[in-house]
């Protein structure tokens, strides 16, 4: 599950091994479902059971890959970065012909890990100045959504908007910060 996106078919038949493992027991006697699975799956706060939800389970540990890609340094990390991303950002790369099923699938759950993630600046050669949430609430093409249809540059980087060579980005970025 850490390492493959399940498809959907297998996520049933699991969910249904589940719910039988639970209704009925280890016999094949059929019973009586006296609560309503999603009602099952709720967290024990929630007044749930707290059985977990396996494509959203799925989903975050796929995501964790992107994370440790991000943050943390290692052999693997290295190897990542030199096959896949050498040319491309995280937000920028795309599924190629000869990608492995590994990365294919984490390409699948790659706008997930995107939207929920909080980036520092830094120097800001690895964020994108309208499309990445380096401010508080959301990336400036939602805050500003007239001047991104208007420019020309929309996958500029902030360290490219820093060093002031596109003029009216850097009269927005000296607005911002």
């Amino acid at each position: 599950m850490s390492v493959f996106l399940l498809p959907k078919t297998t996520l049933k038949e699991i969910d249904k091994l589940r719910r039988t493992f639970f209704y009925q027991g280890g016999g094949t006697k059929r019973k009586y479902h006296l609560v309503r699975w999603f009602k099952l799956c709720k967290s024990k706060k929630k007044g749930g059971v707290g059985i977990k939800n396996i494509k959203k389970m799925n989903i975050s540990l796929l995501s964790k890959w992107w994370w440790k890609l991000e943050h943390e340094k290692g052999l693997w990390q290295d190897i990542v970065k030199y096959k896949y991303l050498s040319r491309d950002y995280i937000h920028t790369v795309s599924h190629k012909l000869g990608d492995s099923p590994i990365w294919t699938d984490l390409l699948k759950v790659k706008s997930i890990y995107l939207q929920g993630r909080c980036v520092k600046i830094e120097d800001g050669a690895l964020l994108r100045f309208w499309e990445d949430a380096w401010l508080p609430d959301s990336p400036l093409c939602t805050l500003i959504p007239v001047l991104y249809t208007l420019c020309e540059q929309k996958g500029v980087s902030v360290a490219y908007v820093k060093s002031g060579v596109s003029m009216i980005v850097r009269i927005i970025y000296c607005f911002l910060v």
